[in-house]
């Protein structure tokens, strides 16, 4: 059985933003607050330990009191890249030996299930499978993955391949797409241009 204290959890903050016109979207405040802080606060309770990357700015990231990881090489790529960086840390750094698995969250998408990481374990486990990533609504959410680190060699080919993105990896990896109810209308909502964002705060308005 896989403990929580066996997961990694990553918060992927390391692109360029550049559809929100390379404002730092990690910091764009929704609800009185910045995306990060929704982010981390919704992810940490599912872990073990958890790690941001990010690949600038990182002494904004400072007062959350977590570890900042960058990309290893081909910094901006995409988050492949941020992926393969927080396994190597894990491996190398990783202040808890036994964890396992990586689990990954986007730092633009604020709502998510509190049982993500709990659901995406157990069909890991029951399927036996190496990934497990999630839908929802008919849409798949790769960022939202569940990773053994025995995959790293495969991610580390898919990135000198030419493939910075986790969905084009998935036909090489054992895996398991995890379905999601619809259970609550902000769950899964990528804030990553003005107008979704304007979307996030008329769910928050009274």
């Amino acid at each position: 059985m896989i403990k929580k204290q066996q997961i990694t959890g990553v918060v992927l903050a390391g692109g360029k933003a550049s559809r929100m016109g390379f404002r730092d979207k990690a910091f764009v405040i929704l609800d009185d607050a910045p995306l990060i802080e929704h982010v981390v606060a919704n992810s940490a309770e599912q872990v073990g330990q958890l790690i941001i990357s990010v690949n600038r700015n990182l002494k904004k990231f400072e007062y959350l009191k977590l570890p900042l990881i960058s990309d290893i090489k081909q910094a901006y790529s995409g988050p492949l890249v941020g992926i393969c960086s927080a396994m190597h840390w894990m491996l190398s750094t990783g202040v808890k030996p036994d964890s396992a698995y990586l689990a990954c969250f986007p730092a633009d998408v604020p709502w998510f299930p509190h049982t993500l990481v709990e659901k995406l374990k157990q069909e890991l486990e029951d399927k036996d499978k190496q990934v497990a990533w999630s839908e929802c609504a008919g849409q798949v959410q790769p960022l939202f993955s569940l990773w053994s680190l025995k995959t790293l060699p495969i991610v580390e080919q898919a990135i000198e391949n030419g493939l910075f993105g986790p969905k084009p990896v998935m036909s090489a990896v054992e895996n398991v797409l995890v379905k999601f109810e619809k259970t609550d209308r902000r769950h899964f909502l990528n804030i990553n241009t003005k107008e979704t964002l304007q979307i996030a705060k008329s769910f928050i308005e009274p």
